[in-house]
């Protein structure tokens, strides 16, 4: 593999990662405000 290709992958595996994150942060406030509703 070129040192083209390996920065390729790195920065495919950090962008993915970084959906993941932005995931897991929608999901949690999604479930915060979920439980605010239901204490109502």
């Amino acid at each position: 593999m070129s040192k083209k290709e390996i920065k390729a992958i790195k920065s495919e595996i950090k962008a993915r990662k970084e959906k993941v994150a932005k995931q897991k942060d929608k999901i949690a406030k999604l479930k915060k405000s979920l439980k605010k509703k239901s204490a109502k």
